[in-house]
């Protein structure tokens, strides 16, 4: 015996023992793919426009991961999905957000500081390449506005799609694999971390060690994403009142 029926989402084909889903998700490769080419193609456009912007070298890459954060929202909501599906949930435990936002920092602060050693050996990793924000030094108008503007601009739309969109596509996409969430943790760090290539080779190594950190904090404590959020916009602070407070160089 064979039927079709029609959700409002797609076809359900049933048979005397199985019954198949047909629907217009997309495959996970699908969904990552338009994601990252959305951003990619916002940042050629950012980069192709630079001169007739309103804003200059110190915010390029805004749009492309705010058109990415937009882009991984439409497609989960699309297939049926809410934006719980990416961890912008309630904290189950409010009393214990304080306690991960201070433990993941630590942990990046420290890992910050001991990959270099690490890697010393064999070469010398260069620290990230922040020339293009020597505004924010000693101008405390620069460095408020940027405490403020970060969170909005790239703590919230960053984990949406990397945390939130990627390690679930990435996790769909390894799900017959051994070690999926591990897989899918280093997939959207290495992906960070590369997007972030305008810091040179040791912003690139720090942002991928800060993917890969941000990524396991995001699966242990629940899939909460305002939890790496909150993180996120820590670091962002420190490292603006670190670009405050540097020494002038002559």
């Amino acid at each position: 015996m064979l039927s079709l029926g029609q959700p409002s989402d797609g076809y359900t084909l049933v048979t005397d023992q199985t019954s198949v889903r047909l629907d217009n998700t997309p495959s996970p490769l699908t969904a990552i793919s338009i994601v990252v080419a959305i951003s990619a193609l916002t940042f050629a456009g950012e980069l192709a426009l630079a001169d007739q912007l309103p804003w200059g070298e110190e915010a390029r890459g805004v749009a492309a991961v705010l058109f990415g954060a937009i882009a991984a929202v439409w497609l989960t909501v699309r297939n049926g999905g809410s934006l719980a599906d990416i961890g912008l949930t309630r904290p189950k435990r409010w009393w214990t957000v304080p306690l991960w936002v201070l433990g993941i920092f630590v942990t990046f602060g420290a890992a910050q500081a001991l990959v270099p050693q690490l890697l010393a050996p064999y070469f010398d990793l260069p620290p990230p390449d922040m020339s293009r924000y020597d505004f924010i030094r000693g101008n405390a108008f620069a460095a408020v506005s940027f405490a403020v503007l970060l969170p909005l601009t790239a703590a919230i739309p960053e984990e949406i799609v990397y945390r939130g969109f990627l390690i679930r596509q990435f996790e769909r996409l390894f799900d017959n694999w051994p070690a999926t969430a591990a897989l899918a943790v280093l997939s959207q760090a290495l992906i960070f971390g590369s997007v972030h290539f305008q810091w040179g080779l040791g912003g690139v190594v720090m942002t991928t060690i800060m993917g890969l950190i941000w990524g396991a904090a995001f699966l242990l404590c629940g899939r909460n994403l305002w939890i790496v959020i909150l993180a996120h916009s820590t670091a962002h602070i420190v490292l603006v009142l670190q670009l405050y407070s540097a020494p002038m160089t002559s």
